[in-house]
């Protein structure tokens, strides 16, 4: 009855911490289940409740008591469309005495992961449906942060963003008492609503007056409860207390190699020519010529080269390149790695994912007239950078309506529109240049009908090269599209550009 009638769950919670515990097992008791309403029960009521057997409970306490409490924003990855806009995950720390740089003891921090039980069975068609129109379960779990990293930042090339949240220590004993309540329990899932970011939203908002997600929209993002996280304040105090940066393997191997002199850069393209490669060149004379410490720096960034290539499931001799170069490194010395000025901008400071647009119109035909154009999440080519995912763009649900002579008509709606050039912008080895377009939806065929919509289907694939600062592509592919007011099924389409930064 506690999820209609609070109130008879207030008097069900409060006869349960009144149980005498010998008449219930180890762990069984309701201060062992439910240590958060335990504690702030006490407090309110001032009614102290008795010692039970709490093992478990006793264990997770002694562990985190002390911890800090933070958020850890995974950026976009194309791969599974729950994870198009980031992913959100809890942070509990060891008090380490550092403030503004993360350590490698953050490797051993403890993260809460919020996901979907999805069966290995389900295809994609079926974790769509079932994601966008519910079937799933989900729960919180609990890993080391390494696992976390290996995961996001070294298999999926995610940049991590750690946000540690300055919580007063009454706020923080309980909010880490409701995190082992809810451990392992059972919550629906929906991708847009029922998400890790809703999740963890409700579940800071324990301690947080402030809300950390819209109950106005339909869907909510990573990106936006970090955004309400980075200006709440708890008290008069702010919540944010600190950002650090976790850069993905692919971003440490492209700032290695953007930070080597030219000479270098060329030493490493002579050593290591081509996939073909079976015998790392290190005799090459560009190579030889430089200075001891600057071939560690050569070899450093071809290391970190190999590690991208095996995460990245390009394993032909990849251990016998990693054998090569650590045995080369081995008669180096300490390496003099210039590091890249390239600094990410965190998420909550990007330009959001939403926007809403009003704009003026003329048409020889139909006159002039209003267009509103309502993008509830995207991000484009120019605004990916390496706080999303670079070299992409993505826009999912976008709506735009017409309003001529008073009347209001669609004139495009986009179900999705993907776009993925590839990320690699160094030229080594089988760097991804794989690029694809993918996009569904309604879009007028003609200008001077105003009623003239057919639905479509966009299939593109083709590659991508780095040219200096610059990206060049190519895709060629198809557009299957209804015949109401267009000729013919299927249409050819090619689209080629370049993509670069003035600045």
């Amino acid at each position: 009855m506690g999820a209609t009638h609070p109130d008879a769950e207030l008097a069900a919670t409060l006869d349960a911490l009144r149980v005498d515990p010998a008449d219930t097992a180890s762990d069984t008791h309701a201060t062992c289940r439910f240590p958060a309403r335990a504690l702030w029960l006490t407090r309110q009521t001032g009614e102290k409740w008795p010692q039970a057997d709490c093992p478990a409970w006793e264990a997770w306490r002694q562990e985190h008591e002390a911890d800090t409490v933070g958020l850890v924003f995974a950026s976009g990855y194309l791969g599974n469309p729950a994870s198009f806009f980031g992913h959100l995950m809890i942070q509990l720390s060891p008090p380490s005495g550092q403030t503004n740089e993360p350590s490698t003891s953050q490797l051993l921090d403890t993260s809460l992961n919020f996901g979907a039980d999805v069966p290995a069975t389900d295809g994609l068609a079926i974790y769509m449906a079932k994601g966008l129109l519910g079937g799933y379960k989900a729960k919180f779990s609990n890993a080391p942060f390494y696992r976390n990293t290996a995961i996001y930042s070294e298999r999926e090339m995610r940049d991590l963003w750690h946000y540690e949240l300055s919580l007063p220590e009454w706020e923080r004993q309980l909010l880490i008492a409701h995190l082992y309540e809810i451990l392992g329990q059972d919550y629906e899932y929906l991708f847009l609503s029922q998400n890790c970011a809703s999740r963890i939203a409700r579940t800071l908002e324990v301690v947080v007056d402030t809300p950390l997600a819209s109950r106005r929209r339909l869907w909510v993002a990573p990106e936006s409860v970090i955004r309400h996280v980075s200006s709440a304040k708890i008290g008069e105090a702010p919540l944010l207390q600190g950002v650090h940066h976790i850069p993905s393997r692919r971003l440490i191997t492209e700032n290695r190699y953007l930070a080597l002199g030219s000479e270098e850069r060329l030493a490493a393209r002579k050593i290591w020519p081509d996939t073909t490669t079976q015998q790392l060149m290190f005799s090459a004379p560009e190579y030889q010529a430089l200075p001891k410490k600057r071939q560690a720096a050569v070899v450093d960034t071809l290391a970190s080269h190999a590690a991208f290539l095996r995460e990245t499931g390009k394993d032909d001799n990849i251990t016998e390149i990693e054998r090569q170069l650590l045995l080369e490194r081995l008669h180096l010395p300490r390496g003099e790695q210039n590091r890249s000025s390239r600094s990410p901008v965190p998420i909550h400071a990007s330009t959001p994912s939403s926007t809403a647009r009003l704009q003026g119109t003329y048409n020889d035909v139909l006159g002039s007239g209003l267009r509103a154009t309502i993008r509830p999440l995207l991000y484009d080519l120019l605004d990916s950078s390496t706080t999303r995912m670079p070299n992409a763009a993505l826009e999912i649900g976008t709506v735009s309506l017409d309003l001529v002579e008073g009347s209001p008509s669609l004139h495009e709606f986009k179900l999705f529109d993907i776009t993925n050039l590839a990320s690699g912008m160094i030229p080594l080895p089988d760097t991804p240049s794989f690029a694809w377009h993918a996009s569904a939806g309604i879009h007028r065929t003609a200008l001077d009908c105003a009623d003239c919509r057919d639905g479509h289907v966009t299939l593109l694939a083709g590659k991508s090269a780095p040219v200096g600062k610059h990206l060049s592509f190519a895709l060629a592919g198809t557009r299957l599209r209804t015949e109401r007011h267009a000729t013919g099924p299927l249409t050819a389409l090619m689209r080629a550009g370049v993509l670069t930064e003035w600045s």
